[in-house]
C-alpha cells in the first residue's frame, strides 16, 4: 500500500528556517499521523506527533523513525537520537531529537546535562543515520 506525505512549511516569529509540519496519508488518502515541529534550537528540535490512525506498533515505531528522519533531513544533518518524550494532554505524544553530523557524540557534551545516556527503560540511547534510513527505504 502506497503511503503519501504532504509537507507544509511555516515560519516561525523570529525563526527564519523553516519548521517542519506534514500530515502522513494512508493508502486510502486517510490521514494517519501529523508532525509538527513545536521549537528548533541549534542542535534540537520539539515534535509533536499525533496520530489520526494507528497501525500495528511496528508500523507505528517506523512512522515515528521516519518523522524524526524527515526533520533531520531537512535541517541538514547526518545523525538523529531521541533524547526525550512524554504523552501530551491531547493524547499525542512529544519528542525532544537531537541532531549532529558527527557518528556517536557524546549526549551530555553535546546537547546536555539534562539529557540521559539511557531512555526511561534503560536502554542506551543510540543515534540513527538519515543515510542508514535512506538506503531502507529506496
Amino acid at each position: 500500500m502506497k503511503k503519501t506525505v504532504i509537507f507544509l512549511i511555516l515560519l516561525s516569529a523570529g525563526c527564519t528556517a523553516p519548521l517542519v509540519h506534514y500530515t502522513s496519508y494512508d493508502g486510502y488518502m486517510n490521514p494517519r499521523m501529523t508532525v509538527i515541529e513545536l521549537e528548533r534550537n541549534r542542535n534540537t528540535s520539539k515534535i509533536k506527533i499525533v496520530f489520526q490512525k494507528r497501525g500495528s506498533p511496528d508500523e507505528n515505531s517506523f512512522s515515528v523513525m521516519m518523522a524524526f528522519y524527515n526533520t533531520a533531513k531537512r535541517r541538514n544533518y547526518e545523525y538523529f537520537i531521541n533524547l526525550k518524550e512524554w504523552d501530551d494532554t491531547d493524547g499525542g505524544r512529544i519528542y525532544i531529537i537531537g541532531f549532529t553530523n558527527k557518528k556517536e557524540v557524546d549526549i551530555k557534551w553535546e546537547f546536555g546535562e539534562e539529557y540521559d545516556y539511557t531512555d526511561a527503560a534503560g536502554q542506551k540511547r543510540t543515534y540513527e543515520s538519515v543515510q542508514m534510513i535512506e538506503a531502507i527505504i529506496d
